[in-house]
């Protein structure tokens, strides 16, 4: 059974890329989400990434269980549409370059006059303000502004991480998300309106906040001469292989990649416990007792004498084998994959994480959360851009036959809207 959490809910989303994942993130549980795109191709996603079966991935993904309105902003008749629209909807989200909607005369302000309890959520790369409000980016640059991409070297030259995973790109319509229920809730209760703002380079930086946090006070430490603060800092480091290398942290030994038999594991025996359960399950309790290390978040950091011997026993056994040894025997770790090898993961198969092929006409990741013991998606398949336009209008707003010609000869609305 599908989970509807947001029935009820509508939502006017203008986006492109990565931010119409606000959206997603709303209809896949229940709201109303009708997307307004410009005449012609509409949102670019349309042509990112990967074509399957006549479509691109990405938009199957990112515009999922939305409508799809064609309005051209730039007539005074598509933008009289638009307010139409807002004055029937709960939110408005802006996923586009800073100010984008402002530029058309439809900024909050404007906005929140024909709608006085409307949330309105803008997710753009680098925020409202900055010097890097206007600067173009696609999703790595968040990540490395956040110091979660760095620089690998390839024969001597620098060059951006391989298989990289974007996470200010994801976390910033997540955000936005979690941002819009919580000002939904307060509209409802007070009938007050909120303006929000997500950047994609802050989400990333937030969810690089420990880091960010750590180098910050190392720095302040090491000013301030102060040697308990530089001693835990130290110690600090060594657990976590913050050194301010990146490279040193392939020193860490009981925090580290193996290389098994078929492919890598991950072995994350930094609790006393955990380590000591290792070495029983493998009968070598002479590793535990020549290096017992610390309580917690001991990584035994640069001891290349037990990194070479662990290397030679993870090589000895398969990975599903030591992903069977960890659970049995209560030890720390996970196996290692590269893109998609995740999908053919026994453990991937048993959660169910696909969204229903025969809907989206190709295979999705779902939603990681389950309502009621259900994936919490209600999405249907992604539009084809203004398959909606037609329909929704009359069946939202009520506009007539006359209306909606009046809109084409106008070009406020495709000749062809359906």
């Amino acid at each position: 059974m599908q989970s509807r959490l947001l029935e009820g809910l509508r939502v006017v989303e203008v986006a492109m890329f990565a931010p119409d994942a606000t959206g997603m993130h709303l209809a896949d549980l229940g709201a109303e989400v009708v997307k307004v795109e410009a005449p012609g191709l509409g949102d670019p996603a349309r042509l990112l990434g990967v074509p399957f079966r006549g479509e691109s991935s990405a938009t199957r993904r990112w515009n999922r269980g939305k409508a799809s309105v064609m309005l051209d902003l730039r007539t005074a008749e598509g933008r009289a549409v638009f307010l139409d629209l807002v004055r029937v909807a709960d939110v408005v989200v802006e996923g586009m370059r800073a100010g984008a909607l402002a530029r058309r005369g439809l900024d909050f302000e404007a906005l929140v006059a024909v709608n006085p309890r409307l949330v309105f959520a803008s997710v753009s790369g680098w925020g409202q303000s900055g010097p890097y409000r206007e600067l173009g980016s696609h999703g790595l640059a968040f990540d490395a502004f956040a110091g979660l991409a760095p620089p690998r070297l390839v024969d001597g030259r620098i060059a951006r991480p391989i298989g990289h995973v974007w996470q200010g790109l994801e976390a910033g319509p997540l955000y936005a998300a979690l941002g819009i229920l919580a000002a939904v809730l307060r509209a409802r209760a007070s009938g007050r309106p909120a303006q929000l703002e997500v950047s994609q380079a802050d989400a990333a930086a937030s969810w690089n906040g420990w880091r960010i946090a750590y180098e910050a006070e190392a720095a302040r430490a090491a000013e301030g001469g102060d040697p308990a603060a530089l001693a835990a800092l130290a110690s600090a480091a060594e657990g976590a292989g913050q050194t301010g290398d990146h490279d040193l942290t392939a020193q860490d030994v009981r925090y580290q990649y193996y290389a098994a038999a078929d492919g890598p594991v991950l072995l994350m025996a930094t609790e006393t416990r955990f380590w000591k359960n290792f070495c029983q399950a493998i009968d070598r309790l002479d590793l535990f007792e020549r290096w017992p290390g610390r309580a917690h978040a001991d990584h035994d950091y640069g001891n290349t004498a037990l990194r070479d011997e662990l290397a030679r026993i993870f090589a000895t056994r398969t990975r599903a084998e030591w992903v069977e040894l960890f659970i049995r025997h209560d030890v720390a770790g996970s196996p290692v994959y590269e893109g998609g090898e995740t999908q053919a993961d026994p453990h991937f198969a048993a959660r169910e994480l696909w969204l229903d092929e025969r809907v989206h006409g190709l295979r999705l990741v779902a939603p990681p959360l389950r309502v009621d013991g259900a994936l919490a998606s209600a999405a249907t398949r992604a539009p084809a851009g203004g398959q909606d336009t037609d329909t929704f209008l009359r069946r939202v707003l009520g506009y007539d036959d006359e209306r909606m010609s009046a809109l084409r000869r106008a070009g406020a609305i495709p000749e062809n809207a359906s």
